[in-house]
């Protein structure tokens, strides 16, 4: 159990492989409850990858992750496979943000912010509805319950993907780069919502190129090189004393 010390998320060292190509090395990885950890890096450095192994999207080939108290082992031996019943009970409690908000198309909105609830938690239509509701309104998009994905804005879409997300009531809250494919008007409303969640505590670890936005919403931010966590720390240590020297390239060629 993770609880004992605080943290939601205890990564040790994770590895990931496909065929030849090791996309995580060695990653380990700590996000304690209520804290906002960003995650940067180049393309390619792994920063998906990793958030992906979070909520067993991927399965790592090797390393310990204890998750929302959740505790699996990964070995090469035996490429150790969470239950069905693991699995589901992990999925209650990390819920994911996508690049892409992979919205059911043929689902209103709020038919989207229920189905989940519904299916995986078991809950009845009523109280779905009732979860959904409050959700939406918490993103700002209770007028738009009855749309259709296709009639809304980009960044009305990722809202409602982040109503999904929330109305899991997840203790973890995975984002993958959220705003990337946003026209940068957009940008904003989401980055509001998600600064509004991390000022109600809630544990958060976020994949993202926007750098104003990590220093000021993060309690830490690690920096990803080659599929290794290179420097971690502070977002005051990260973006203005790191030890690495690819750590400050990085941040300065993005400044």
């Amino acid at each position: 159990m993770a609880n004992h010390n605080n943290l939601a998320i205890e990564a040790r060292h994770l590895v990931k492989r496909y065929a030849e190509l090791e996309v995580l090395k060695d990653v380990s990885l700590d996000v304690h409850e209520g804290h906002v950890v960003s995650i940067i890096g180049s393309s390619g450095s792994g920063k998906s990858t990793l958030l992906r192994c979070m909520n067993l999207l991927e399965t790592p080939d090797s390393g310990d992750l204890t998750i929302a108290s959740e505790s699996l082992a990964f070995s090469h031996a035996r490429r150790h496979r969470p239950d069905r019943r693991q699995l589901q009970r992990l999925r209650t409690q990390v819920s994911m943000v996508f690049q892409q908000f992979n919205l059911w198309p043929h689902l209103s909105v709020l038919g989207n912010v229920i189905e989940a609830p519904m299916r995986v938690r078991g809950l009845s239509k009523r109280e779905a509805i009732t979860l959904g509701e409050h959700y939406l309104e918490r993103v700002g998009m209770a007028d738009k319950r009855d749309q259709y994905p296709a009639y809304l804005s980009g960044g009305q879409q990722q809202r409602v993907a982040i109503a999904r997300a929330l109305a899991m009531e997840p203790r973890v809250l995975l984002f993958d780069e959220p705003t990337s494919a946003l026209d940068p008007e957009l940008v904003n409303e989401v980055l509001g919502v998600i600064h509004g969640l991390a000022d109600e505590g809630r544990t958060m670890l976020l994949v993202t190129h926007e750098m104003g936005f990590a220093r000021d919403v993060s309690h830490q931010v690690a920096f990803l090189h080659q599929g290794c966590v290179e420097e971690i720390g502070t977002p005051a240590h990260v973006f203005e004393t790191a030890t690495s020297e690819r750590c400050r390239q990085f941040v300065s060629s993005v400044a």
